[in-house]
């Protein structure tokens, strides 16, 4: 009888050993997959948007203020600097200079520090690495001042309306416990900066009109216009179209006036036959190549290798 009793009370705590490790257990693999999902969701966010994100600010605002920078200077960005060069030390140094970095610092640029906040690209990454000490995740990414990193960052336009951004970095991810953890090597990151409705033109920023006019702080527009039939709308309102035949928004501000496929061009509001309304051409950074020839009977006269751009094939 006491065998009994003793076995049958081993048996009951045995079972209520088994039964609270069971479900101390099962807790514990619902807590872990909870938190293998919530890391899972962050990386695809990560990869997504918040590196991309990180990159965009950092660059939008570097292109803001090498564009602040050179108008306060009323100069162009150097034909000789490689512009991805300028852009990228803007976004890692928050500073004017080419070279990636290599040699003296330049100048500060004062936009890249504004309202106590930083837009230098390590700073925009280390948000994201706040974001993830925020939710339980350690954050580990590479330090973009190192020239191998920045050696590989490109900038570059395929477009006339947007400017392409990329860095290869490699970065990972762990919880505190260091029991989950994802890793990427050599992750290649891309991100596109619009330039219509964004930022102003480079040319108008500095360039003095021939009649003495000093520059003008005007945002580029892209035309909503029919052309050519509305010349006039779109030449009153300083819109932009793209032509293949005129610099692209890169150049610009380098006052390179090579054709681009990437071109952009407005036209100034003066009617003369003597002089091409085209903007560059207008504030004589560049002579016409072609003829004068009139956009219907508007008054406007543009250089006469550009008609394509214009729809004056039939002219």
């Amino acid at each position: 009888m006491f065998t009994f009793i003793s076995v049958t009370l081993v048996s009951v705590i045995l079972l209520a050993f088994l039964i609270q490790y069971t479900s101390r257990t099962k807790a514990e693999i619902e807590r872990t997959n909870t938190e293998v999902e919530t890391m899972n969701s962050f990386v695809k966010s990560l990869n997504s948007d918040y590196l991309p994100r990180a990159l965009q600010i950092s660059g939008n605002q570097a292109i803001l203020a090498l564009l602040n920078y050179t108008g306060n200077e009323e100069e162009y960005i150097d034909q000789d600097w490689n512009i991805q060069h300028a852009v990228i030390n803007a976004m890692v140094d928050g500073e004017y200079e080419n070279g990636l970095g290599q040699g003296s610092s330049g100048s500060f640029l004062e936009l890249m520090h504004s309202d106590g906040l930083s837009y230098k690209l390590n700073d925009t990454l280390e948000e994201i690495k706040n974001l993830g000490n925020a939710t339980g995740m350690t954050i580990i990414i590479d330090n973009v001042q190192d020239n191998n990193i920045r050696s590989r960052m490109e900038v570059s336009q395929d477009n006339p309306w947007y400017i392409n951004l990329s860095m290869t970095i490699s970065y990972s991810i762990s919880n505190k416990k260091q029991d989950a953890s994802w890793s990427y090597e050599d992750k290649k990151i891309k991100t596109s900066i619009p330039i219509f409705n964004n930022f102003i033109d480079p040319i108008y920023m500095i360039a003095d009109g021939p009649g003495g006019e000093k520059g003008v702080l005007l945002t580029i527009n892209k035309t909503i216009y029919d052309l050519p039939g509305e010349i006039n709308p779109h030449v009153e309102n300083t819109n932009f179209l793209a032509c293949n035949l005129t610099p692209s928004f890169l150049n610009r501000m380098q006052r390179i006036t090579t054709a681009s496929p990437q071109g952009i061009e407005s036209m100034v509001d003066v009617k003369s036959s003597q002089q091409s309304a085209i903007d560059y051409q207008y504030l004589h950074i560049s002579e016409p190549e072609g003829a004068l020839v009139q956009i219907w009977y508007s008054g406007y006269f543009i250089d006469s290798s550009h008609s394509d751009c214009y729809d004056l094939r039939d002219e």
